[in-house]
């Protein structure tokens, strides 16, 4: 055998370029790239006719606030959520389909941030309400507390993959997603769900 042979070289990790398109080194990044492309759909999709209505007749005041205050939030959450992928996550991760999957990803955020933009437009509300989240002391610090998270060290990184995973998207975003949920299990707000 040839010394070129019987070198061995370590399979590059996350943070490396891929040299090509394939092999894959994390085909499960692809796999759910590709899924992720299956679910694919738009804002204008979702009939919201019967939520205006609602909207209008059918909720009180005070589930008209709460939804009000979610909107807020989500619309903003996705938008943190989205940078995180493009500012942080994708200068980071180099394999092509990592990269994929996280694009996917981004762009489904971007859908989500169009979907609750149209629901507020739709039932009415004027465009200031789009800043109305950071208007609030505690959401301006919460904001500003998540850009402090970087990515210039392999612990940055973990912290920014906890703090976003965990907390932004996982706690925050579902638990406001969880009420929202509960409002077509007594038959108002059925599109949005």
């Amino acid at each position: 055998m040839s010394d070129a042979a019987e070198t061995i070289h370590p399979l590059p990790g996350l943070l490396t370029s891929s040299r090509g398109y394939k092999p894959f080194r994390y085909p499960w990044a692809y796999d759910v790239w590709k899924r992720q492309q299956q679910v694919d759909w738009m804002p204008e999709e979702v009939p919201l006719g019967e939520d205006c209505k609602d909207w209008a007749n059918t909720i009180t005041d005070a589930e008209r606030n709460l939804l009000t205050q979610i909107f807020r939030f989500f619309t903003q959450g996705d938008i943190e959520v989205n940078d995180n992928y493009m500012e942080h996550y994708a200068r980071v991760f180099k394999p092509v389909e990592v990269k994929m999957m996280l694009s996917a990803f981004s762009n489904m955020e971007t859908v989500h941030i169009a979907a609750y933009a149209l629901l507020l437009e739709t039932v009415g509300m004027p465009d200031s309400e789009f800043s109305a989240f950071m208007e609030y002391e505690s959401m301006a610090a919460k904001h500003n507390y998540i850009q402090e998270f970087g990515t210039g060290t392999n612990e940055d990184i973990a912290r920014s993959i906890a703090m976003f995973g965990g907390f932004t998207e996982g706690l925050q975003l579902f638990a406001s997603f969880a009420m929202l949920m509960n409002f077509p299990r007594f038959n108002k707000m059925k599109g949005m769900g």
